[in-house]
């Protein structure tokens, strides 16, 4: 009963990981960046929710807010950030996200302040138990969530046109213009699908925790991480990257605590000496 309680909870921090995981690997498959501000992004928009439900404004209504915010910073991103780096330096754009964290984290630190804050969560009352299982309701309702996220941005992926030209930018550019795919359109696209996920991890995760500037440090780490044991080329790989880690990362915190700082980095370092694709990435063959 204990390994099935580690595993469940180990599944729901893997969820939010694998949120976390699937928003990096979905820009860096197609626009080769990786981003940085992801886990801020999500911060700063767990900022804007709590702002709202101090105001009396439904959860359900705060989440459609919160998301649409995402959009729309995405949009603007990309539009007038991203667009204009990509012409001139790659490197500019991987700079450009990685300031983007210290410009998100110093306008929360000076709007709000750096004083933890204590965020409502979705579902409150006595946990569940579930067979046994011990389950905060929050967490279940992350759970789920998450899961819910994860299958729309699957059908978007896969079943939708948009989506499956997404995917072809991120097996061939050259590819893709040649088809006459419309380039700029997928960019806008991912960028705001991204920071939309961002804006649904950032309110889960603080609904677990305190709110304060440096709150989705940890997940923006363990969401490369995921990415990494997953495969950086693979979205499905992502997301079962996260929840791999997220019940891997729990059971050594029960049963070697000693060790449960280091695990996961001494794991990622064997992933990339023996599985540089990650467990579930797509072998990437280079021609001479």
């Amino acid at each position: 009963m204990i390994l099935l309680n580690l595993l469940i909870r180990g599944l729901i921090t893997g969820a939010i990981y694998s949120l976390t995981s699937m928003g990096i690997v979905l820009i860096l498959s197609t626009t080769l960046v990786m981003n940085f501000a992801q886990g801020d992004m999500g911060m700063l928009l767990a900022y804007f929710a709590f702002f709202m439900l101090a105001r009396q404004i439904p959860y359900p209504v705060v989440f459609a807010i919160v998301i649409l915010i995402g959009i729309l910073l995405g949009f603007l991103f990309e539009k007038y950030l991203m667009s204009r780096a990509r012409k001139t330096s790659h490197l500019g754009m991987v700079m450009i996200t990685l300031a983007l964290t210290m410009i998100f984290e110093g306008f929360v630190g000076y709007t709000f302040s750096t004083m933890p804050l204590l965020f409502p969560k979705a579902i409150s009352g006595d946990p569940l138990q579930i067979f046994g299982v011990i389950i905060d309701k929050h967490d279940l309702f992350t759970f789920i969530v998450s899961i819910i996220i994860v299958i729309v941005l699957f059908i978007i992926l896969y079943k939708t046109k948009i989506g499956i030209a997404a995917r072809s930018l991120a097996e061939d550019e050259f590819g893709a213009r040649i088809l006459g795919i419309p380039i700029n359109s997928i960019y806008l696209f991912i960028w705001m699908a991204a920071f939309a996920i961002a804006g649904v991890s950032g309110i889960l995760v603080a609904g677990r925790q305190t709110l304060e500037p440096h709150f989705m440090v940890v997940i923006q780490l363990k969401g490369f991480m995921a990415a990494v044991l997953g495969g950086m080329n693979s979205i499905i790989g992502s997301v079962l990257g996260g929840f791999l880690l997220g019940m891997i990362e729990n059971l050594v915190s029960f049963y070697i605590p000693q060790i449960k700082d280091s695990f996961s980095l001494i794991l990622i370092v064997l992933v990339l000496l023996f599985l540089p694709q990650g467990i579930f990435g797509k072998r990437e063959v280079r021609r001479a």
